[in-house]
């Protein structure tokens, strides 16, 4: 029984040694010759296979058991370890290609020591550099950094041209607000000269109608005056032609007489009728200078109608032209800030179509590189499973043969006492089918992980692309309702905006019919007369001047900045009147004026053109009846030009 003991004991040291051999050699194996380094990373294998197919046993032979393992020493065996293969080329330089030098500069590492130690009191540092190469194991990570810096540097390139395309926008965008407000004051000024052209054209044709007016009225009063003189004239001539019969019969009466009482009786009665004559001949006089003056008086006055009218006329048609170019510049204002907003609009939109258009892009190049990850992944995954395809029929080979001396040696031992080759035999056969079955299925197995693996890392793969797609159409979505709240926001600026224009809009309209009541309350109390009593007098005014009058084309624009026509050429007027009243009433800064309110009729005299008298300022003036030397009466005296109003002068 011992002695069977001891042959067990010797077949299990003779198993372990085989084991340890075994293991041994496959060590110095893996040390001579290194494994590439996708071999060696992809050797991590899962535990569950090693565990699988490994048992006690086999573990034990592995040089688990170290405690019921004898020591070799105290065997004296001797232990031969393999030798290393030795490369003579090992040592010699190979000329490297750029490529592999590149490779080779993106694996160097440097290694800095910095020391510092104390010689006799002195402190001294010391630091070492060395270059150190990647090896092998770590080419896969130095893969993934080199691949990781391109896609950054492809991002960073992105993020430029990204940033060159903003730049360019916002110049485009800057420079079409420039245009656009040099396009509205150009619009601006080319409308308030177009208003200021027909203001300029309206006021010349406006004075020449009252120069002509005034000439006409200064031609009526000297046919008026000549006619009324040449009248007067015929009439004095008759007046006198019969104070001369009454003289001649006061003689042919006095002839009648005695010749001693003819003498102081003519010389009486002739003192007495000369005398009447004088008072009757004065009396007629002042009654024929009386009518001239009256007669001129009245043709003044209606051609001062004629001229206020006129004048009334024209201020009416200068305040259409203030309330067409008022309406103009709203126009062109409102249209200017519909303008801006849509400008402000499309920049938007082009804003955010960029971003969209950028997006898309990035989102592009990032499921590209996620779908370079995942094919990186899936190459990696099945290069580590072919290698571990190659590697799984002969670790199986290995460890089916360990396991049957493993069981060829316990049945040995089992059937040291009863030996029978043909249970044995057959145990062993069916030992072996057993194993082939079980092997197989761990093929099947192993396959099955395989492509479980393969479809895990498939539908992990899907899965990031799709959450990634997911985050992107959400980027996408904020994006445009960020677009949307932008420019639902401008919408509403340009509604508070058009608002607050419009707010401001009805007190300048007030301001505008103000300044045009007071205007015309000026232009009453300048002329001295009032909306009535012109209508009640323009029956004295000819329907001819008032066909004139109608006559003056109404513009329907108006181009002022003062809103006032300009000074005329013509020198200031004085008003005069027999009585007058000095009256001063308090008008509006852009149009006081001083007036005088005469008690009699207004007679308005033109002032001289020089300091010294002026006895040849019309030839009427010279007309005067050698018949009539009371009176000294000028046609001047009657001329009416139009008064001018502080805002035209």
């Amino acid at each position: 029984m011992q002695k069977q003991l001891g042959d067990s004991g010797v077949g299990v040291d003779r198993l372990q040694t085989h084991g340890r051999s075994s293991s041994q050699s496959d060590g110095g194996s893996t040390t001579g010759n290194r494994t590439p380094p996708s071999a060696a990373s992809t050797r991590t294998f899962d535990r569950s296979d090693a565990e699988s197919v490994s048992t006690t046993i086999s573990q034990d032979s592995r040089g688990s058991n170290k405690e019921n393992r004898p020591s070799r020493l105290q065997d004296g065996e001797v232990v031969l370890r393999p030798k290393p293969d030795y490369n003579r080329n090992e040592h010699v330089r190979h000329s490297r290609s750029k490529e592999e030098l590149e490779i080779l500069n993106l694996k160097k590492k440097t290694r800095k020591r910095t020391r510092k130690f104390e010689i006799d009191g002195v402190v001294v540092t010391t630091t070492t550099s060395r270059v150190i190469y990647g090896d092998d194991e770590n080419s896969k990570l130095l893969d993934d950094h080199v691949i990781r810096k391109q896609e950054l540097r492809e991002l960073k390139m992105l993020q430029k041209q990204e940033q060159k395309q903003f730049q360019d926008l916002a110049f485009k965008s800057n420079l079409a607000k420039d245009q656009q407000d040099k396009k509205f004051d150009q619009e601006k000024v080319a409308l308030i000269r177009s208003y200021e052209a027909e203001l300029e054209a309206q006021t010349r044709q406006q004075r020449q109608m009252v120069e002509k007016a005034e000439q006409q009225q200064e031609a009526d009063l000297r046919l008026t005056s000549k006619k009324i003189r040449a009248e007067q004239e015929r009439e004095l001539k008759e007046f006198r032609e019969s104070q001369k019969q009454e003289m001649r019969l006061l003689k042919q009466e006095i002839d009648l007489m005695p010749k001693d009482k003819r003498k102081n009786a003519f010389k009486t009665r002739k003192e007495k009728l000369e005398t009447e004559h004088e008072e009757r001949e004065k009396l007629f006089l002042q009654k024929l200078n009386e009518n001239h003056e009256s007669s001129l008086r009245r043709l003044s006055d209606s051609h001062r109608e004629k001229i206020a009218l006129m004048d009334r006329q024209f201020l009416q048609q200068k305040q259409q032209l203030m309330r067409a170019r008022e309406a103009a510049i709203w126009e062109l204002e409102e249209r200017q800030i519909h303008d801006k907003h849509q400008l402000a609009k499309r920049q938007l939109k082009d804003s955010f179509f960029l971003q969209r258009h950028q997006m898309l892009i990035r989102h592009d190049k990032e499921l590209e590189h996620m779908k370079r990850l995942n094919a990186r992944k899936v190459e990696d995954l099945l290069k580590r499973q072919s290698i571990e395809r190659r590697a799984h029929p002969k670790r199986i080979k290995s460890e089916m043969k360990v396991r049957e001396m493993m069981f060829r040696e316990s049945l040995r031992i089992r059937m040291a006492n009863n030996p029978d080759p043909d249970h044995e035999r057959n145990m062993l056969k069916k030992f072996q089918e057993n194993e082939k079955k079980r092997y197989r299925l761990e093929a099947q197995r192993f396959d099955q992980k395989h492509q479980r693996q393969q479809e895990e890392l498939r539908a992990n793969s899907e899965q990031t692309i799709k959450e990634l797609e997911q985050l992107q159409n959400e980027k996408r979505k904020m994006l445009m309702e960020h677009e949307t709240m932008k420019l639902k926001s401008q919408e509403e600026e340009y509604s508070r905006e058009l608002k607050e224009w419009k707010a401001q809009l009805k007190p300048r309209k007030q301001t505008l019919e103000s300044e045009c009541s007071s205007q015309l309350v000026i232009h009453e109390k300048t002329f001295n007369y009032s909306v009535g009593q012109i209508l009640a007098g323009s029956r004295s005014v000819s329907p001819e001047d008032l066909n004139q009058v109608a006559q003056i084309p109404r513009l329907q624009t108006f181009s002022s900045s003062s809103g006032s026509f300009p000074s005329r050429s013509a020198s200031p007027f004085s008003v005069k009147s027999a009585s007058p009243v000095s009256v001063k009433t308090p008008l509006p800064a852009q149009a006081q004026t001083s007036f005088t309110a005469p008690s009699s009729p207004v007679v308005f005299r033109r002032p001289p053109r020089s300091s010294a008298p002026s006895a040849q300022s019309t030839p009427a003036s010279k007309h005067r009846s050698l018949l009539l030397p009371e009176s000294d009466v000028s046609i001047n005296k009657f001329f009416i030009p139009r008064p001018r109003l502080n805002s035209e002068m």
